[in-house]
């Protein structure tokens, strides 16, 4: 039935020149990966001409104002192993990354475009969120772009943790070095973004001329409800502690909010991770009881109770694990469709695109044929965000 479905998708026709290709397929996926992959022409000197890099420049800025999210998001250092996405398919992100390449042509555009930027809102934290809103790209345009003015609006608009490291890197001239003791004064609540950011927050400012507001703002957000994870030996309390020393602080048990950092599948699921690894490293392969925990696993794919995070996770996990030939192709077939009906194509591009190139970026290192069929499956499945992928995989973007 999978094999059917993957052949009745609409074909894409692929074109004889894979950059032309992408500047084709960039109007037909979501403008987040269009824009994407736009600059990454531009980005890799794959387009020669200086009219022609300005058009497809301000082709991929019109698409990164279309992109859903506003800000990129970031894990929560200290809540698990989680890593930042590679690519970051936000708006703000996407745009600065415009407003770069643009400055490399023609200064001038580049900083006219700055002054269309809009700074994101940031979302509040709480006890219940794994990840924050990062506004790092904002800064750093402010800091070529921004007037001393300008600076100075962004360090007295500041409202979250997150935005005080990238507001250190404004901290060039005197007046803005003297807003950042205020911002500080002002930072409360929040706890487990706190003390989540709280080493990077004083290796940034211990340098800074912010007088006692340093040790002020610990204190004052040490004593605010905190998170369940910070009433527990680990990370967070050792961070803790460690700043109240630091600053001399007698650190007081604060009260605790309710809600707990979100698990992966890998953690809510033993079960299929052991079961994962068993077949993984099992030595023989064609022995009958390996098929029968296999077809087990498989079953836990299909079951219909999985998210697309998951179920894509394991089609690509069981991929790796599995034997070259028909069973591995069948995998790879049942893989692609997962990620071609996905809706998260459209309803949340960054999400759909962290699982579409994870398989590719594992494979690269296998021999260059079992990496080949992989990308060759990716432009046989009609999909054009599947096949924009693979071309740029081919072009190493």
């Amino acid at each position: 039935m999978h094999r059917i479905c993957a052949l009745l998708f609409t074909s894409v026709v692929l074109a004889a020149d894979p950059v032309a290709q992408i500047t084709a397929l960039a109007d037909q996926v979501a403008p987040e990966l269009g824009a994407d992959a736009l600059l990454r022409l531009i980005e890799k000197g794959r387009i020669p001409g200086l009219p022609a890099q300005k058009k497809l420049i301000a082709r991929a800025h019109e698409l990164a104002r279309l992109a859903k999210d506003p800000v990129r998001r970031l894990p929560i250092p200290g809540l698990g192993p989680a890593k930042a996405d590679n690519v970051a398919l936000d708006r703000l992100s996407l745009e600065t990354r415009a407003i770069f390449a643009l400055t490399q042509l023609d200064p001038e555009l580049g900083a006219k475009a700055f002054r269309d930027i809009v700074k994101p809102t940031l979302r509040k934290i709480t006890c219940a969120d794994g990840t924050y809103d990062d506004v790092t790209a904002y800064a750093a345009v402010l800091r070529i772009f921004g007037k001393t003015e300008d600076k100075l609006a962004f360090v007295q608009s500041l409202s979250s943790h997150a935005e005080l490291s990238p507001a250190a890197w404004l901290a060039d001239e005197d007046v803005v070095k003297g807003a950042l003791s205020g911002a500080l004064a002002r930072l409360t609540g929040e706890e487990r973004l706190f003390t989540g950011l709280l080493p990077d927050t004083l290796a940034k400012f211990k340098s800074l001329p912010v007088g006692d507001a340093l040790g002020e703002y610990v204190k004052r957000n040490l004593e605010t409800e905190a998170c369940k994870e910070s009433s527990t030996e680990g990370w967070q309390r050792i961070t803790r502690a460690a700043a109240a020393a630091a600053f001399n602080l007698e650190l007081k048990p604060p009260s605790f909010g309710d809600g707990l950092q979100n698990r992966s599948w890998l953690e809510d699921d033993r079960e299929s991770q052991t079961l994962f690894q068993s077949l993984l490293f099992a030595r023989n392969k064609n022995a009958p009881e390996w098929f029968t925990r296999f077809a087990e696993y498989l079953k836990r794919i299909r079951d219909g109770k999985a998210s697309f995070d998951r179920q894509a996770e394991m089609f690509g996990a069981a991929y790796i694990a599995s034997p070259r030939g028909l069973i591995r192709e069948n995998i790879l077939i049942e893989y692609i469709n997962v990620l071609a009906q996905a809706s998260l194509q459209r309803e949340s591009p960054q999400a759909w695109y962290r699982q579409a190139i994870a398989l590719p970026a594992a494979v690269v290192s296998l021999p260059e044929a079992e990496y080949d069929s992989v990308l060759r499956a990716y432009e046989r499945s009609g999909n054009p965000a599947l096949v924009l992928i693979a071309s740029q995989q081919r072009l190493g973007l």
